[in-house]
């Protein structure tokens, strides 16, 4: 029987093309071209791409389509070619550390209502920071714009890594007398046993740090599929055909996850109006939560984590303070480091802001065969029972540590939560978020702001017991809370890892001097390519050879890959192909694509 390596010349004239209904338009107008008058055929020649093709896996071989489409004179087209890249970004604008901000200016926030309100009958109200409710000085305002606006005194950064970039001629003019302008064909594609990063969905938002009110660092990642135009002239343009993802695969064994985890909590504010400073009070109760996993904190994708958590109590036995409930809710996947020198100790700054944001999964979230969302779901709250303190402590200050009974909770983690990964740029981790709500003692300090909650806030505080009869509402007292929230790390599988036995061994990681990089395959030679061995299959794929670019002074973006904050596009070709594969399961049909649905 012949070696299967003997097919290996063939397999390499790869007719690529993959991830479905990315549907993207471009104007052949490229740099290069001499001519660029409204008459000249390849400045009018444009085109459509449309892939459908599954996620990539290690180790694997993927079938998708791929339809190529031109609008115009496109006479001086000489080939096709299918091309697929991963590349990722980051940028970061830094105050430069010599040269702080000044203070920022103090904004008094005073809702009130006119005595009289026919006062205002004629008066042009104007939205935002100029409306009557926010008073501050113009005149500091505008020299704090002034510094903040010294583009010198910023350090502004952006740089690009493209970890791969492959492509197949697809159709040719060789033995033709020219091509096709709508077209439809099939490839595959040989995914070595390297992991790379999952796809991510930067669709609504980059992955984006606000670091106080000054620094900024963001991060992009895509998986995109390209159909490249080659001229006669021998120009070359692209048209898009869509983004797909990645799902990467790690075999561990149980003990590799910790089960007793030990969080802290932070008390937040629950006021919807803005922040007014807090007054401190330093008998306040410190609380911490301790939680036991009975089978460690990893976790699959669209599925529940167990936990037992004890809230332990630290403060004075004469304060009446007491934690009422603790609930647990779904949180999210965010870049807990940035990896890039310089980044280190400011991204790990306690002030910053963080959006979350989620992976990339097929959309047919009500079929039967992708139940990945559940209906909305969290952890119902739990109540926070603690034993009695005695009697005789309650009436004098001593410091003393309690613990609550043990409490059942369980989170859910989303189909669409990223799988943890360090990347070249960045570290993603889950946290699922714990709310701890605490009936203060009533000695406890208010927020300056707190009564502002409701509109009768003022006037329950100059009111006693007896008052509240002859009112509709009831002491704000009885219905005070405190929150106090903390953050659990989860280690978050790819649900398709649970599909992957015939990985003997973790994949290496694409930062790995050994990485291999994906390479197209002839459609006709996927079933021979899936049996080989994996190692047979791995030597075919081709090392990689990743290439940096610096962006410029002055070219540098916050966002470049996905600025249209369209959820619609670019196309996720992974939709498109979930899309092929229920049309050809409704009817009836079987055969190698249906096999090939990202679970």
């Amino acid at each position: 029987m012949a070696s299967p390596y003997h097919c290996l010349p063939s397999m390499l004239r790869w007719l690529s093309l993959a991830l479905t209904l990315a549907a993207s338009r471009a104007t052949f107008a490229d740099p290069s071209l001499e001519s660029k008058e409204p008459g000249d055929a390849l400045y009018q020649c444009q085109g459509r791409a449309w892939v459908r093709a599954p996620d990539m896996v290690p180790g694997d071989v993927i079938a998708g389509d791929v339809k190529v489409k031109l609008i115009g004179p496109c006479a001086d087209a000489e080939s096709y070619a299918l091309g697929l890249r991963y590349k990722e970004r980051i940028f970061w604008k830094l105050r430069q550390q010599d040269a702080p901000l000044p203070k920022t200016p103090e904004i008094k926030y005073e809702r009130t209502i006119p005595a009289n309100s026919n006062s205002d009958l004629f008066q042009v109200r104007v939205p935002g920071s100029n409306a009557p409710e926010y008073k501050y000085n113009k005149t500091e305002w505008m020299a704090y714009q002034e510094t903040f606006e010294n583009k010198d005194l910023w350090a502004v950064h952006e740089e690009e890594r493209v970890a791969f970039e492959i492509k197949t001629t697809i159709v040719s003019v060789v033995g033709a007398d020219t091509l096709p302008t709508s077209f439809t064909t099939r490839f595959g594609i040989l995914v070595p046993n390297t992991n790379y990063p999952p796809g991510v969905d930067h669709r609504q938002a980059g992955v984006h740090h606000s670091l106080r009110e000054t620094d900024t660092i963001s991060g992009e990642s895509i998986y995109e599929y390209f159909v490249e135009i080659k001229f006669s002239n021998g120009t070359t343009s692209e048209i898009p055909a869509g983004i797909t993802a990645f799902d990467p695969v790690y075999l561990s064994i149980e003990n590799d996850y910790p089960r007793h985890v030990n969080v802290s909590l932070t008390r937040t504010r629950m006021q919807p109006v803005p922040v007014l400073e807090a007054p401190v009070d330093n008998l306040q109760s410190n609380y911490t939560i301790e939680i036991y996993f009975p089978n460690g904190t990893q976790v699959y994708q669209n599925s529940s984590v167990n936990m037992m958590a004890t809230v332990h109590r630290t403060g004075y036995t004469n304060r009446t303070d007491t934690p009422v409930e603790l609930c647990g809710f779904q949180g999210g996947s965010s870049p807990v480091e940035w990896f890039p020198q310089g980044l280190k100790d400011r991204s790990q700054d306690r002030s910053q802001s963080v959006q979350f944001t989620s992976a990339l999964v097929p959309s047919k979230q009500n079929s039967p065969m992708f139940a990945f969302y559940p209906p909305s779901y969290s952890s119902p709250c739990r109540e926070v029972k603690f034993a009695a303190i005695p009697v005789d402590l309650t009436q004098e200050g001593h410091i003393s540590s309690t613990s609550s009974e043990p409490i059942s909770l369980s989170v859910h983690v989303g189909r669409n939560a990223i799988p943890n990964f360090s990347t070249y740029y960045q570290k993603f981790q889950y946290r699922a978020n714990l709310n701890l709500h605490i009936k203060p003692d009533p000695s406890e300090p208010r927020e300056k702001n707190e009564f502002q909650m409701n509109p009768w806030g003022t006037q329950s505080a100059e009111m006693d017991e007896t008052d509240f009869d002859w009112v509709s509402w009831s002491p704000v007292t009885q219905t005070r809370r405190v929150l106090h929230q903390g953050r659990v790390n989860l280690s978050v599988i790819s649900v398709q890892q649970q599909g992957q036995g015939h990985l003997l061994f973790t994949p290496v990681h694409y930062l790995s001097d050994e990485a291999r990089e994906p390479v197209f395959v002839q459609f006709s030679d996927i079933a021979d390519l899936r049996l080989m061995s994996p190692e047979e299959r791995d030597a075919i794929a081709p090392l990689a050879q990743p290439s940096m670019k610096v962006f410029a002074k002055g070219e540098e973006l916050r966002l470049r890959y996905f600025t249209s904050r369209d959820m619609r596009q670019p196309i996720y070709v992974g939709d498109t192909w979930v899309n092929k594969v229920l049309s050809v399961a409704a009817e009836g049909k079987d055969n190698m694509d249906h096999l090939l649905i990202v679970q």
